[in-house]
């Protein structure tokens, strides 16, 4: 969706535009690969666009419902993102400080609200998502899922990528546990 602000951008008015708008359900498999999902139930975005400190402003609510594997136990899971913020809307001829918070039209004044969501919505992508934030996952010998219960599989074992050290300390992790257990 586009959105002509030139009347925003007169100085001498005091206009604003409201916008609501939900990308269509054919396009949201163009943002699966942007937000690492199994689908996506909706995105949305509604705000104004208005006149701040003599300069053309949106401030806007992004709003995405998506499903995606836990990385940890590959359950399907739903998941909300949901971004609110307010960002100065300059000219792309205009030369503006890389340090202030502008976002960049057209050079012919209209702010493309599809590419505004793609920008903003794949900043707040998690870098992995999770069912819950203490999910257990998978046993890594039997593939049980550990959020139900212990596996027969599941005990502590010494690494063995770290046996070298055993001489080199000259500790039995043995003898450890066994006094470990003593002080339970």
């Amino acid at each position: 969706m586009k959105i002509n602000i030139e009347a925003v951008r007169k100085i001498e008015n005091e206009n604003f535009i409201s916008f609501d708008y939900q990308i269509n359900e054919s396009a949201l498999n163009n943002y699966l690969s942007l937000l690492e999902a199994e689908k996506i139930e909706f995105i949305k975005i509604n705000g104004n666009i208005s006149q701040k400190s003599g300069l053309a402003a949106i401030d806007y609510t992004i709003e995405a419902k998506l499903r995606a594997e836990c990385a940890r136990c590959n359950k399907e899971t739903l998941h909300t993102i949901k971004i609110d913020g307010e960002k100065y809307i300059a000219d792309k001829s205009d030369e503006k400080d890389a340090n202030e918070d502008f976002y960049i039209t057209e050079s012919d004044g209209v702010v493309d609200l599809d590419d505004f969501i793609t920008e903003f919505l794949g900043i707040e992508v998690p870098a992995r998502y999770l069912c819950y934030d203490d999910c257990k996952g998978l046993c890594y010998k039997c593939g049980k899922d550990l959020n139900d219960g212990e596996c027969s599989c599941f005990k502590k074992e010494k690494n063995p990528a770290f046996a070298v050290l055993d001489d080199f300390f000259k500790i039995n992790f043995d003898d450890l546990n066994d006094l470990n257990n003593l002080n339970d």
